[in-house]
């Protein structure tokens, strides 16, 4: 992944997305599909290139009845998940969203934490000032940011990689499905239509 990246809706579709260096990009790098509940497929798809046919990267999908969302990693060659955890909301008086992850080769998981926020790494994003970061629990450290846009009906918002340095190319994967699982359940939930199937 870029350092920094848009989100974007992708043409001709309501729900669809991509994410690309630059709103109309012609060529976007990567491809989310999204599918609503009755759908047998995951709710969120990351795929591995700008195609809605390009090979699905990871996988966020939506718990009946519970804030859960069940992330996953999946091998290039087989489709299979290679990685799965599940993002659980924390409702303790730090709340936020959390999923653990290994990082840097380590055998061991780190859990990272999405919070809302209005810090200056939101803010240094140029998007509206309520926003996201996402912390490594284990040092306090903003690792990524996101922002939803000003304005304009395309764009869903920008993300950020800040201090990404051996954390390791799952973690990258797992921060940018976690976000877009965040953005698709607060779509839904705010009566954002169904999306496609």
């Amino acid at each position: 992944f870029p350092q920094s990246f848009g989100i974007y809706h992708a043409s001709g579709t309501s729900s669809d997305l991509v994410l690309a260096l630059r709103n109309h990009d012609p060529n976007p790098l990567f491809y989310i599909t999204t599918h609503n509940g009755w759908s047998s497929k995951p709710s969120v798809v990351l795929h591995s290139g700008g195609l809605c046919t390009s090979p699905q990267l990871a996988t966020a999908n939506f718990t009946s009845f519970s804030s859960d969302i069940e992330l996953s990693i999946l091998a290039q060659s087989t489709g299979r998940a290679i990685t799965t955890d599940t993002m659980k909301k924390d409702r303790s008086q730090h709340a936020c969203q959390y999923f653990t992850v290994e990082v840097g080769g380590n055998q061991t998981p780190e859990r990272f934490e999405w919070k809302n926020s209005q810090g200056s790494e939101v803010r240094s994003l140029n998007g509206k000032r309520h926003g996201m970061k996402l912390v490594r629990a284990r040092t306090g450290e903003v690792v990524v940011a996101w922002a939803p846009p000003n304005s304009g009906t395309r764009k869903r918002g920008k993300m950020a990689f800040l201090n990404r340095d051996a954390l390791g190319e799952e973690f990258e994967i797992m921060a940018v499905v976690s976000i877009l699982a965040i953005m698709e359940k607060g779509r839904r939930g705010s009566g954002g239509g169904a999306a496609a199937a």
